[in-house]
């Protein structure tokens, strides 16, 4: 963000919410600014925000939910709420009303700031905290108040002295105010030999930690591989694993393989995994049910990260997430026994039938690689039926091995919801899909391929890290370009296999 000052005496501001959080950023407000005109909204007001606006004629409380005429000359609003539906409705307003917001504790989707200022005689600074805790800022600012030279006022009246002097010509006035800062610099600098002796100091202390922990990682890793060696020769379990590894033709490795390319996918692009999985799993000639519930069940683990990520980030709305998840499991389960039906009796049809799919999916990715990159201005949201959509997800999901992000996502994207909740809410929704569709396969054609979700955790566990590697210096277009090629390409190459 670019710093601003703004004159709020001449600015009103609305605030929604009743929290500690408001409170602050109204007293932040009336400290800099005691005439601003100021309204709140919200149907449960604190007490301490009655108190503190009783004798204050500027403010003014309303016991309701904002609506759309109350932006009625109104340049400014801050948001703090828990109803993240209400926040949406207000931020769509916002953006339609060109109305500059802040929604505390959330930088990444505001337009400004509110910032602490600190007045030292005639100097004004704007601290920026960037939502840390009150305890932290206050300690930040303490420390900035105390950095500020007590002499600064001094130095000030010097320049200003100097600055447009009548009897000093430009050039003259120039020199003047370089031999004036020098002097007041060279003053300061009397005393480096403590804050370079600190300096070094904090530098030698980073290092010996940043080496302390390669040496502890290297140090666990070796202890893990001595115990799991012990553990193998002390029950003599090298023949059960080599038999293991061994399996259907050594299915394990190249599970490991699939594993590796498509987590160097999805960890690029950010999707694909299931798309990719199946369209390669299709050509290895596995069964359509093997494929999927192997897929789901490692996707388990992935998506339950995500998932914790974006609620942690608070990017989840609660109620889009029980509108899609509950018709989802539906879905899914209705995916999964159709899948290990029809797989296990019509397998030369289902095969080809979900090889169109991905081939179709492929498509979309190549055509969106090509697509126009110009912002549209955002559609208001249509009366989609999410349900049926989130029925019909995750019927597809658990039919084909993937298809939810695509179908689901970018549908719900499409309808112009705010991003952020409509891919944090449909990541938690697929976490529950996938343990649904996962734990219905179990059921229906029972633990039997261990090997396959093995392979597949462990060659994305190996490849993590490149992929993000990949993700700074491989341009994403380029990227969607190659997954979008190989998708068609194995798609048809599986499709004449089937028919042939």
């Amino acid at each position: 963000m670019h710093p601003i000052f703004l004159n709020l005496e001449r600015i009103p501001v609305l605030l929604v919410g009743h929290d500690e959080l408001i409170l602050k950023a109204v007293k932040q407000i009336c400290r800099n600014s005691i005439h601003c005109k100021i309204k709140i909204f919200d149907e449960n007001i604190s007490e301490e925000i009655i108190q503190f606006s009783s004798d204050k004629s500027n403010i003014i409380l309303y016991h309701r939910k904002m609506e759309e005429d109350d932006f009625q000359n109104f340049a400014l609003l801050i948001i703090s709420t828990e109803d993240h539906e209400y926040e949406e409705h207000l931020l769509q307003l916002s953006q339609n009303k060109n109305i500059l917001i802040n929604v505390i504790e959330k930088p990444q989707i505001s337009d400004f700031s509110l910032v602490s200022v600190i007045k030292k005689e005639n100097i004004k600074l704007g601290i920026s905290s960037n939502d840390y805790s009150p305890e932290v800022q206050e300690r930040i600012n303490r420390i900035i108040e105390h950095s500020i030279p007590s002499d600064l006022e001094e130095f000030i009246e010097k320049l200003k002295f100097a600055y447009k002097n009548p009897l000093m010509n430009r050039d003259d006035e120039l020199k003047s105010l370089d031999t004036i800062t020098a002097d007041y610099l060279d003053q300061k600098q009397k005393r480096p030999l403590a804050n370079s002796e600190f300096e070094n100091l904090e530098k030698i202390t980073k290092a010996v930690r940043r080496r302390s922990n390669i040496y502890l990682g290297i140090i666990g890793v070796m202890v893990l591989i001595g115990v799991l060696s012990y553990i193998l020769f002390e029950f003599q379990l090298f023949p059960d694993i080599n038999a293991f590894l061994n399996a259907d033709n050594h299915i394990f490795y190249k599970m490991l393989a699939v594993g590796f390319v498509a987590e160097l996918v999805v960890g690029s692009t950010g999707m694909g995994y299931g798309i990719i999985c199946t369209t390669i799993l299709l050509m290895l000639n596995i069964a359509p049910p093997i494929i999927s519930a192997s897929i789901h069940s490692a996707e388990t683990f992935t998506s339950a990260a995500g998932s914790i990520s974006h609620f942690r980030l608070k990017n989840v709305n609660m109620k889009l997430v029980k509108a899609l998840a509950i018709p989802a499991i539906i879905g899914a389960i209705i995916g999964a026994l159709s899948l290990t039906y029809f797989g296990q009796h019509y397998a030369p049809i289902v095969k080809p039938i979900i090889s169109c799919y991905t081939l179709y999916l492929g498509i979309n990715i190549l055509r969106n690689a090509f697509k126009n990159n110009r912002k549209e201005k955002r559609i208001q949201k249509s009366g989609r039926n999410i349900k049926i959509l989130g029925l019909f997800g995750g019927f597809i999901d658990s039919f084909t091995g993937g298809g939810w992000g695509p179908m689901v996502t970018g549908t719900l994207l499409k309808d112009g919801r705010t991003p952020r909740y409509v891919i944090g809410s449909s990541t938690l929704s697929k976490f529950i899909l996938t343990i649904t569709s996962a734990i219905t396969f179990v059921i229906t054609i029972g633990i039997q391929h261990w090997n396959i979700v093995l392979g597949l955790l462990i060659g994305g566990i190996v490849t993590a890290p490149f992929a993000a590697m990949l993700t700074s210096r491989i341009p994403i277009k380029k990227m969607f370009v190659v997954i979008g090629i190989l998708i068609i390409t194995l798609s048809v190459i599986s499709i004449v296999k089937s028919l042939s």
